[in-house]
């Protein structure tokens, strides 16, 4: 589907008159007025989380790099009592085996990043590096039961003893964009990095762990603007996990809502992109006017039964480990706990409420999806 923004606004503004009715249009958000005031650690650009020990672990997000903006806290899940563990300086937070790994900025005035642990009940420094503008840390990746750290410029791996980091120096460079996610196959040789620019698209490139070769990762099966099914220029990718069917692959999941909605589910083996799953709707409005639109998604993670979980603004969707669609689950209301809105009402699963993707698009509050149990991430 071609981008809006990418037409003259007359033809824009006919195209917009012309539909009686857009279910996935960004317009259907809430009103200023019905907007919650937000945490007070991880204000409402909550960027994650994982179910740990009985507890909702959840991070905040920044979109500038350093600015110590990123909190971390935790829910009981028992009785939804709430604790703060770190107000700022947390960039990433994995479960990785059977520990709770969390990479952080102790001060906002170096460039040490600190690798802490979840252990009785408090968090413990395991082991540390120096940053720099030119290698800032991306994300934290479980590589096979292992932390690893995917940097702009290099990738680190801890020694044996789990306190010296292993360093290699990408081959390549990295795509960049104003959201990252990351994962790994249950293989655990490399790392897909996915990009979400919003309306400015995104995609995915692949690190090789053991060579720090960076790839790209493309697919188009037109020479349309933005053919697909896996295009740089117009795909936003949100969600990344391994494939459960597949210890090579990964799935990887496009979502944009930028007036109106676009996305699919891939499953990507090295350089080769696959659809696996993608839901049209078509539009029907005045004067005999027609579009095709495909629902976003907006997160992916492992089921406990050996399938995946997938999640739209309207759907929860349980795919089987080949992706065959199992159930569709209708999302319900979001309700305050502790300041972070949230429901767990549908089975296996958390759903957060978040405006990161309104930082990229039009697309207001959107769902992420925390596994309440099944494979650590």
């Amino acid at each position: 589907m071609k981008s809006f923004f990418r037409i003259p606004l007359a033809i824009f503004v006919v195209l917009l008159l012309s539909f009686s009715s857009l279910p996935f249009w960004a317009a259907t958000q809430s009103p200023d007025s019905d907007k919650p005031k937000g945490d007070s650690v991880l204000g409402e650009r909550i960027a994650g989380g994982v179910v740990f020990e009985g507890k909702l672990w959840l991070r905040g997000a920044t979109l500038s790099q350093n600015s110590g903006s990123a909190g971390l806290v935790s829910l009981d899940l028992a009785d939804n009592s709430r604790q703060v563990h770190f107000e700022r300086g947390v960039l990433d937070i994995k479960k990785i085996g059977h520990d709770l790994c969390v990479v952080r900025w102790p001060t906002l005035d170096t460039r040490e990043v600190v690798l802490s642990v979840w252990k009785k009940d408090r968090f413990e420094d395991l082991a540390k590096f120096s940053s720099s503008e030119q290698d800032y840390p991306i994300a934290l990746v479980n590589s096979a039961h292992s932390p690893v750290i995917l940097s702009l410029a290099s990738i680190r791996s801890l020694s044996a003893d789990k306190h010296e980091w292993y360093k290699i120096k990408l081959k390549g460079k990295l795509r960049g964009g104003y959201q990252e996610t990351a994962g790994t196959p249950l293989a655990g040789d490399s790392v897909y990095l996915g990009f979400n620019n919003g309306e400015w698209g995104g995609g995915l490139q692949r690190v090789e762990l053991r060579t720090g070769v960076v790839t790209n990762v493309e697919r188009r099966d037109t020479k349309e603007l933005c053919a697909g099914p896996l295009n740089s220029a117009c795909d936003p990718v949100t969600s990344v996990i391994p494939d459960p069917r597949n210890k090579d692959c990964i799935l990887a999941a496009v979502g944009l809502v930028h007036m109106f909605s676009h996305g699919r589910i891939l499953r990507v083996c090295g350089k080769d992109a696959s659809l696996i799953f993608e839901k049209t709707h078509i539009l029907e409005g005045l004067n005999g006017h027609e579009l095709k639109v495909t629902e976003a998604f907006f997160g992916l993670t492992l089921a406990a039964d050996g399938g995946f979980w997938a999640i739209t603004s309207e759907t929860l969707y349980h795919f089987g480990a080949d992706g065959t669609e199992k159930e569709e689950y209708e999302l319900p209301e979001l309700k305050p706990v502790s300041g972070i809105y949230l429901s767990r009402e549908l089975p296996g699963v958390i759903v957060v409420r978040t405006d990161a993707n309104w930082a990229v698009s039009v697309s207001g509050y959107t769902p992420i999806l925390i596994p309440l149990e099944g494979p650590g991430l």
